[in-house]
């Protein structure tokens, strides 16, 4: 099975430089290969998304993945973002410690996770704690905790059961405006990869300022993923 072999790669819409990013995946995550053209590969990750990546930015992987990666490592000439997957012979030959390891098994809850992104760069198409677009941001945190999401924000809104109102809003709902996804975290608070503030930030939808009301203008829904089990 091939897949990325360095710390963060770019998808683009077309095989070129210049081309549209379009997502990005990360170190051990995988990639089924569909073709080949002028030194890009065309592939599918496990969101669906099809895009083009370069050829040297993938290699075959090492083994099953046993391990996600906690926060930020350096490891062999690498710079490893939060969500890498590392096998166990890597993890031992790039001696990553013991703490930022976390068995691939093991489940979380998304929203708990998400603060230690606060201040992290908005980048358009970033799915990696270098840079987030909004719907990189969730896709990350779930599929860090077990449930992989689709890419961008409107399919996550359509993926995702309805919640009625914020009434009835749980902490982990994502909560959809148009063009942009956040993540509820509890009493019409959310936390969002958004480029009015530069980068992952808290809004209070409820404290009256003028950003908060044109979020809420533009506001589409709350939508709940349930079927696995978080902890954390």
């Amino acid at each position: 099975m091939k897949g990325v072999a360095v710390g963060v790669a770019d998808l683009r819409r077309k095989p070129k430089f210049r081309s549209e990013r379009t997502s990005q995946l990360v170190y051990g995550e995988e990639l089924k290969v569909l073709g080949t053209e002028a030194g890009y590969c065309r592939v599918v990750g496990a969101d669906k998304l099809e895009g083009y990546m370069q050829e040297t930015l993938l290699g075959d992987l090492e083994g099953d993945r046993a391990y996600k990666v906690a926060s930020r490592q350096r490891a062999d000439g690498l710079l490893l973002p939060f969500g890498s997957y590392v096998s166990e012979g890597e993890a031992g030959r790039y001696k990553l410690p013991a703490r930022a390891l976390v068995p691939i098994e093991k489940r979380f809850e998304p929203a708990s996770l998400s603060k230690r992104f606060l201040g992290v760069p908005y980048l358009w198409g970033g799915t990696s704690d270098f840079g987030y677009d909004c719907s990189g941001f969730t896709q990350r945190l779930f599929r860090y905790s077990g449930k992989e999401l689709p890419r961008n924000s409107s399919w996550q809104r359509d993926a995702g059961a309805k919640v009625k109102d914020f009434d009835h809003a749980k902490r982990g709902d994502l909560v959809f405006f148009s063009g942009h996804v956040a993540m509820h975290l509890g009493n019409q608070v959310i936390i969002h990869a958004n480029l009015s503030h530069g980068g992952v930030s808290i809004t209070d939808l409820a404290d009256g300022s003028g950003y908060s009301r044109r979020l809420m203008t533009a506001f589409q829904g709350i939508r709940r993923f349930e079927g696995d089990d978080f902890t954390g």
